[in-house]
């Protein structure tokens, strides 16, 4: 039996260059062949991306480890039955996102992304901005503290329903091309760049709600005279 990598062993941030994973053809063949370094191979090859992808995904580092393993397993199970229809690691990002989704959903309950809330600042009748907004530019980079913006970012995307959350991690986090995310999570390419460009609303209000608190000296009345 091959023994993943404890978590203490993987780094969270996405594969460097020298890490790209082995071709894909030929770790397919092998791993059909049940070879032991073809095992080797695809965990060598995948395991800090399944790894950061679950762990951004479920946000929580035990869930993310059993997603993990969860995932080698069903890709070994499973391999005779993949048809290279897509590419192999869509496939197991495919796996990975479905995997740390389920959990997800088991500790929040899955929820529509309000409107009123993704669209960003209240609209008055007469088609102007009715509520204070954060003027981005009166605020001096000493003043912006990256902790404390990165951990509200954080509680943000935590906020967000699991739907939306997987299109942000895969395209904005991960860099996944918006064709690849598109194959991992079976979206039609609109369908994807709805989720996205709300999810970004989303975050982009959030933060500025935040800003706007904690600096109140630089949010500028938008009232017209």
């Amino acid at each position: 039996m091959v023994r993943i990598a404890s978590q203490s062993a993987i780094i969270d941030g996405s594969m460097s260059p020298a890490d790209d994973p082995p071709e894909d053809v030929e770790l397919v063949g092998r791993l059909r062949a049940r070879e032991d370094r073809a095992v080797e191979a695809l965990i060598a090859g995948y395991e800090r991306r399944v790894f950061s992808l679950a762990l951004r995904l479920t946000g929580n580092r035990q869930d993310a480890e059993e997603v993990l393993q969860d995932v080698f397993w069903s890709v070994l199970e499973h391999i005779d039955s993949f048809r290279g229809e897509s590419k192999l690691s869509s496939w197991i990002f495919r796996i990975t996102t479905n995997a740390a989704l389920t959990k997800l959903r088991r500790r929040t309950r899955s929820r529509e992304l309000p409107l009123e809330e993704a669209l960003g600042p209240t609209m008055s009748a007469e088609g102007q901005i009715a509520e204070a907004v954060v003027d981005w530019t009166r605020l001096p980079d000493e003043q912006l503290e990256r902790k404390d913006l990165a951990g509200h970012l954080a509680a943000a995307i935590d906020e967000l329903p699991p739907e939306y959350r997987a299109v942000l991690v895969l395209r904005d986090i991960e860099g996944l091309p918006a064709a690849e995310a598109c194959d991992v999570l079976g979206l039609s390419l609109p369908a994807l760049k709805s989720r996205l460009h709300r999810a970004r609303l989303f975050l982009r209000k959030r933060l500025a709600e935040h800003v706007a608190a904690r600096y109140p000296e630089i949010t500028a009345s938008t009232e017209r005279p």
